[in-house]
């Protein structure tokens, strides 16, 4: 069985239009999102052959991805990897080899730093697996919900093996370098690195791993971030003529976003940004992220829908858990008990009468006089998700309805 599913992008992503010229970008390849893998076999190309290398290369490239194990190592045997191939030979891997249980780099046989049977090398970490009376291996076991970042470097050798450096959870935050990363989560050897492919692999017991955070640069730099989260080597170019650049600044894991599956996005008035994930809501600066929950009051769970209205109020819709409020620093959450027909909201909005409008999955409400309420006229849509609200420069709302169709309501 071969499956790759894609899910959300979890990047929290602003578009900055600037009038300054482009920068050049030196990522070569990324792909952002998250890919589910899972009994892949031999897998397939992501790559599309738009980087390769050879025997006669004799440049350096960077590699990155992010890795949420969705097995244990502890209680399952398999493997997982980001794995370069050269046609349909199998080169460099990293990840987890099959007899390792530790992340690891494998395909490396013949080389003074693996002569065991499997050819694999364990990567050093700076949080390493204790090995009982007080000491510890110089490895670290992939754990199921417990995720990591891994950076690699090869150094293309024409007619040899190529040097290659692996970092597990390098430090990618503003100032970083190469040549502060610590001797602790640094692990190099030589091997093979040519490839024209990239195939995410995984086979044996256990549900698979994610991949998310994937790319190809030509310098450690491009992956680290500057004081206000722009990616350094990460800005676009390819602007036609007459156009303004636009520069992406992206905040991920690594500059403290606590979740990258962003789900629901608001600002309110006094200009923070918002963010809802499978966590709850986190609030945003553009330099500090502060993450709320149920110290604060708020008992939201999986977000989502936000909504920031003329009032200054954050209203935030979760799954499950009921439409919350917040309004002068405090928190209040309405349920099916405050006339809401469903716990779980699928859209919010706000209309030119500062009405506030929320879908469920079980039909409408409405927000006037300090209580939810139903519309007259609106049998069409009772009991149906609403997927979706919108309010038109005239003042005529727009429902979209599961199953139902799109409607609008105008003038009562």
């Amino acid at each position: 069985m071969h499956r790759l599913l894609k899910v959300a992008n979890g990047l929290l992503a602003t578009a900055l239009c600037l009038g300054a010229p482009a920068v050049r970008a030196t990522i070569l390849w990324s792909d952002l999102g998250a890919t589910l893998v899972h009994e892949t076999g031999a897998g397939s190309d992501i790559l599309g052959a738009v980087v390769k290398r050879d025997a006669t290369s004799t440049d350096t490239l960077y590699f990155k991805f992010h890795a949420d194990p969705l097995s244990d190592a502890s209680t399952e045997e398999y493997f997982a990897a980001f794995d370069l191939y050269e046609g349909e030979t199998e080169r460099l891997a990293v990840g987890n080899a099959l007899k390792a249980w530790a992340y690891s780099a494998f395909n490396v046989y013949g080389t003074s730093q693996s002569n065991n049977p499997d050819g694999y090398i364990d990567l050093r970490s700076a949080k390493p697996e204790p090995s009982g009376g007080g000491s510890y291996f110089t490895y670290q076991l992939p754990h199921r919900g417990l995720e990591v970042t891994i950076v690699f470097k090869v150094q293309y050798m024409a007619g040899g093996d190529d040097q290659v450096t692996v970092w597990l959870n390098p430090d990618l935050g503003p100032g970083a370098t190469e040549a502060l990363q610590s001797a602790r989560l640094t692990t190099t050897f030589r091997a093979n690195a040519s490839f024209d492919e990239i195939r995410l692999r995984h086979g044996g017991a256990g549900e698979g791993w994610t991949f998310s955070e994937m790319a190809i640069a030509t310098a450690f730099n491009d992956f680290v971030m500057d004081a206000g989260g722009a990616n350094i080597g990460g800005a676009g170019s390819g602007i036609g003529r007459g156009e303004l650049p636009f520069i992406f600044r992206s905040w991920q894991r690594e500059q403290g976003l606590p979740q990258n599956f962003v789900r629901a996005l608001a600002q309110t008035r006094d200009g923070y940004l918002w963010v809802g994930s499978d966590d709850g809501v986190t609030r945003f600066d553009g330099v500090r992220f502060v993450s709320f929950g149920l110290p604060e009051g708020l008992r939201s769970g999986p977000v989502q829908a936000l909504l920031g209205d003329s009032r200054g109020a954050l209203w935030i819709g979760s799954a499950g858990n009921g439409l919350s409020r917040r309004q002068a620093g405090q928190f209040t959450t309405f349920t099916t008990r405050d006339g809401l027909p469903s716990d779980t909201i699928t859209a919010l909005a706000e209309d030119n009468s500062g009405r506030i409008w929320a879908g469920t999955e079980a039909g409408l409400a409405v927000w006037q006089g300090g209580r939810f309420g139903a519309l007259s006229r609106t049998e069409e849509i009772k009991d149906k998700p609403i997927t979706a609200l919108f309010e038109d420069r005239k003042g005529t709302m727009w429902l979209g309805v599961a199953g139902a169709g799109v409607f609008h309501f105008k003038s009562g």
